[in-house]
């Protein structure tokens, strides 16, 4: 007689993000145009939003979409890029 296993165990979710919405900080300095080291300091200093995938860095593309948003038209080594926008008070 031939024996049938079936899994019974219930799908869990996975806790791995959806790595479409992300890319490597080499991939990061490629679309940028800065060096690897540059991209991660720029996630220390928050302008670059990320997240650990065992030992990867993993950038995230809507936060890189958004820093090339806020500096389209500025030199790489524009200084405006280090300043954060400041909040007008209307008077």
């Amino acid at each position: 007689m031939m024996s049938v296993f079936f899994n019974l165990k219930p799908k869990l979710p996975s806790l791995m993000p959806d790595l479409k919405d992300f890319m490597t900080t080499d991939e990061a300095a490629d679309v940028l145009g800065f060096h690897i080291v540059t991209i991660r300091q720029m996630v220390q200093r928050g302008k670059l939003q990320s997240i650990k995938a065992g030992t990867a860095l993993l950038i995230s593309r809507r936060s890189l979409e958004q820093y090339k948003r806020d500096t389209a038209g500025m030199s790489k080594n524009d200084p405006r890029r280090g300043k954060k926008k400041e909040a007008r008070v209307a008077s």
